[in-house]
Parts: C-alpha cells; structure tokens; sequence
C-alpha cells in the first residue's frame, strides 16, 4: 500500500459538486430511501458531494499520468456498478473505485456486499480526503488487501474497517 500524498486541486471542483450533489441526490432518491440499508437521510447531500468532489479530484489526478482514462458519469438515474475510473497502459487495466472520505474519519471503510458484489469489478480504492478548498490527500488499496481488513457491523450493513494511522504504514 502506498502512503498518503497530497495533490492540489482546483477550488471550483468544491462548487461544482455542491450543485452536482444537488442533481445525483433528486436522481438517486428511489434508491437512498428511508427504510433501506443505503438510506442516508438527512446526510444524503453531504455523502454525495464528498463523493463527486473526490472523483473531480481523482480525475484531475490522473489527466497529468500517462495512462488511457476511461471515467463514470458524475450523475446517472441509477448508480453504476462498478468502476468509476479505468485506467489502461501497457496492456495492463486498472478497475478504480474512487472513495471520499471526510477530514475528520478516524477509520477507513468499504461496504462489504459491493466489495464482494462479484458484478462490481475493482482492483483497487483511490481513498481521497479532501483537506481545504484546494488540497486533498490520497492513497490506493488495492482489492486483496481491503479483503483482509476487519469486517465490522455499521450503521444499516457490514463494511470492512482499517483505522486511517495505519494506512500507509
């Protein structure tokens, strides 16, 4: 695993997520609803801007590589299972699934059913924590290593969990 970097993004990537959360969350109502284990309430605006604000960044991350990019819509009627950014080079293809996590986590975590939803095809987690209007820290995972994390009972479902201290170390 790679230890945390940090990059520094545009301060506009944290409005435009503000108004495209605004769009992913009318299109995603069906699905976030009260009474589900994806229902969010009240915290639905926040989770999907933290989300879209850290593939802004994870795509303004990669346009400076050299690898091919291929990238999920920001905002679908129903959420894409699988990656949000592909990533090709040299015959090798790299399945992303770009994670937001908010400044003040103490633990990184992965649902457990989409980690092992055998149509969710990822080789690894770009962890993303926003830290001002203008910089944000990263690090990958890949999928093996995420499958030997501990497996923790959350609010509404099961999640892997790796306390953030230890990532990277």
């Amino acid at each position: 695993m790679n230890n945390w970097k940090e990059i520094n993004y545009p301060s506009i990537f944290v409005d435009l997520a503000d108004e495209l959360a605004e769009l992913r969350t009318f299109h995603s109502k069906h699905i976030y609803k009260e009474g589900t284990e994806k229902f969010r309430g009240e915290r639905e605006h926040k989770i999907s801007m933290l989300g879209i604000l850290s593939e802004l960044i994870a795509r303004h991350y990669f346009e400076g590589t050299d690898f091919e990019t291929e990238v999920a819509p920001l905002v679908v009627e129903n959420p894409v299972v699988g990656a949000d950014i592909i990533l090709r080079d040299l015959g090798e293809e790299f399945l992303v699934d770009v994670k937001g996590v908010r400044k003040s986590a103490s633990k990184l975590r992965i649902n457990f059913k989409a980690h092992n939803n055998p149509k969710k095809k990822i080789t690894h987690y770009f962890f993303i924590v926003p830290i001002s209007r203008k910089k944000a820290k990263y690090c990958w995972v890949s999928h093996n290593e995420v499958s030997s994390w501990s497996v923790k009972d959350s609010t509404y479902t099961k999640v892997y969990e790796k306390e953030i201290a230890e990532v990277g170390d």
